[in-house]
């Protein structure tokens, strides 16, 4: 993907909405061209996570992206999402969207899974 950023497992460190994304950890893997974020639910509400993680692979702003709930209500992406299974991973909710046209999947593990568009995908 040439307009895509091409990292080989590179990591961000914490910071804010406008700077590097409040999550834990961001890496890329370039065998599946799919980033992988982790955040903790109760430091930041997964919606902003999404759109945090979303501006920095993009490298736009996280005002020029297209507001989220024009794809998903973040109220309800929030109160799905931070809902933390107590049980075995089974009950790990997970949640599907594209958004900016990339395919988002947030788990209630505290896990966001970005992947770039394919060849040929639109939105």
């Amino acid at each position: 993907m040439s307009d895509s950023p091409q990292h080989d497992r590179d990591s961000f460190g914490l910071g804010g909405i406008d700077a590097d994304p409040p999550v834990r950890s961001l890496t890329f893997d370039t065998d599946e061209e799919t980033y992988v974020a982790e955040f903790d639910g109760g430091d930041v509400s997964p919606s902003v996570a999404v759109i945090s993680v979303v501006a920095k692979i993009t490298g736009q702003s996280v005002t020029a992206l297209r507001p989220l709930d024009h794809v998903v209500d973040p109220d309800a992406l929030d109160r799905i999402v931070r809902h933390r299974p107590s049980g075995p991973s089974r009950n790990d909710r997970l949640v599907e969207f594209t958004y900016e046209g990339l395919t988002i999947q947030l788990s209630s593990g505290g896990v966001i899974e970005v992947g770039l568009p394919r060849a040929g995908n639109t939105e």
